[in-house]
């Protein structure tokens, strides 16, 4: 089976932020880069399922297993830009334990329903994807602490860089209070040399 709709749990980058984000990314040369769309940039936490037509009783299954009520969110570090294989990701600084217990909590919740990650061989990566194809840039730091407040199941046209929210649901606010000066607050631009 080809999957043509595949279905993912993550946070979605807010559109305020993702604008901000997307002009952070360094200038890519060529024309085998293209760039994300901002509304489109989120932090997996996991695939739950490939089909090869719409799920019609997912999103109600998740629901399901969600009812209990979801752990608090996490503060998730990035660090900086870099420059992959197939794209350009901005990934996270140090450990990512904050995601992980999230992560862990969350396939907790989704067990009893027979609800089980996809493509986790590796273990979780948390990283935002920017784009997709041949770049080279050299790592551009970028320091931001990111708090999601909502986590998301979203359902994905494979291919076609198309995405659409079946449902959110809202995450209570860390367990151990921020300053109201780190509470998702976006760094200062980047000063690119001329």
């Amino acid at each position: 089976m080809v999957p043509l709709f595949r279905y993912f749990l993550g946070f979605q980058v807010a559109a305020d932020r993702a604008g901000w984000l997307a002009r952070q990314l360094p200038p890519v040369a060529g024309d085998l880069f293209a760039g994300l769309k901002p509304q489109l940039y989120h932090l997996t936490l996991c695939t739950i399922a490939e089909t090869a037509a719409p799920h019609p009783f997912l999103r109600q299954r998740v629901a399901k297993a969600l009812e209990t009520g979801l752990p608090a969110a996490s503060p998730i570090p990035f660090g900086r830009i870099v420059a992959r294989d197939e794209g350009a990701e901005l990934v996270t600084a140090g450990g990512g334990g904050g995601v992980r217990q999230l992560y862990e909590a969350i396939v907790a919740l989704l067990a009893p329903h027979d609800i089980a990650p996809m493509h986790r061989k590796a273990g979780l990566r948390p990283h935002i994807t920017l784009g997709y194809g041949e770049c080279d840039f050299p790592a551009a730091p970028l320091a931001w602490t990111w708090i999601p407040r909502e986590l998301a199941l979203i359902e994905s046209h494979v291919g076609h860089r198309r995405h659409r929210v079946l449902q959110s649901w809202t995450l209570a606010p860390p367990a151990q209070a921020m300053f109201d000066f780190m509470a998702d607050e976006l760094p200062p631009p980047l000063r690119r040399a001329a």
